[in-house]
């Protein structure tokens, strides 16, 4: 029988389309994951560090919502810790004056006893009056004494509860300080990489790393310094800003620096706003502003 009596079957139209589908899902798929590397690559060249994060560490924000929720509990527990401190002072000063109440009113009754004891010496013991008077005056003696000498007891249970008081109020003061300057410090380095960021948005990968050198190289100690003042005064954060020339002033605003003149990356281009540097710190002294920026 010839092959034209027994013909081959045509493709099946269904079995192509079948193909032409997966094509499509392949390509759409491959598309997808370029496209996810693509904008990975993007965000490593951004942020470099932002892709060598172990896995379940936390990101920058992450960790410092949580460092500013510890700050705000170890605030929280020195305040309760100084109002239980003020507490205790205010007893131990209510102890005291009881105590020297009722000191000078055993003084009293022992310089009254000594005066009817004379008395009746002088009178031999002939007044029964004198006698009754001076048993009076010995009781009431005796009973202001155990109350002086209850409320010594007091006053040392009081005053040594105070000391505990004092001890605990300057362990939460150490620690608030210790996450204030966490809190801080973690502010500062978000600071830098969001500068980077900015600044550093386009070009290929040489001279994206060039430019974060020079941003890196530009915010200095005495920068950091600067900043973590502005947060431990209480004052508004510092701004990293993009200078528009034609909208902006020729002067920069009042506290404000360039970021680098000397560099193309940021001449004329970006400044930072921080605060004024006249205000007292808020609650860490000037010599621990000053190791901030070390």
């Amino acid at each position: 029988m010839s092959d034209y009596e027994n013909p081959e079957p045509p493709p099946s139209r269904v079995g192509g389309c079948l193909v032409q589908v997966v094509t499509h899902a392949v390509a759409l798929a491959l598309g997808a994951v370029v496209g996810i590397v693509g904008a990975n690559m993007l965000e490593y060249y951004q942020n470099p560090d932002l892709l060598n994060r172990p896995e379940g560490e936390l990101s920058r924000a992450e960790l410092i919502s949580r460092l500013d929720a510890s700050e705000k509990a170890y605030a929280e527990l020195l305040a309760e810790k100084a109002k239980r401190e003020d507490a205790a002072k205010t007893e131990v000063e209510a102890a005291n004056q009881k105590v020297g109440d009722l000191q000078g009113q055993v003084d009293k009754k022992q310089d009254d006893i000594k005066v009817l004891e004379a008395k009746v010496k002088k009178s031999n013991g002939k007044s029964a009056a004198l006698k009754k008077e001076l048993a009076e005056k010995q009781a009431e003696l005796d009973a202001l004494q155990v109350q002086l000498t209850q409320a010594l007891e007091e006053k040392a249970q009081l005053e040594a509860d105070l000391q505990v008081s004092r001890q605990e109020t300057t362990v939460a003061r150490g620690e608030t300080e210790v996450a204030k300057t966490q809190t801080i410090d973690a502010k500062w380095d978000g600071f830098k990489s969001d500068a980077k960021v900015q600044i550093c948005e386009k070009g290929n990968r040489n001279k994206l790393s060039k430019c974060r050198e020079e941003v890196d190289a530009a915010l200095t100690s005495a920068r950091a310094s600067k900043f973590k003042y502005c947060l431990a005064s209480g004052q508004a954060s510092p701004r990293l800003k993009p200078f528009d020339k034609k909208t902006d002033d020729a002067e920069l605003p009042r506290y404000s620096e360039w970021v680098n003149q000397d560099s193309n990356f940021t001449q004329d281009a970006w400044y930072i706003v921080f605060c004024d540097p006249t205000l007292p710190e808020s609650s860490v002294g000037g010599d621990e502003i000053e190791d901030l920026g070390n």
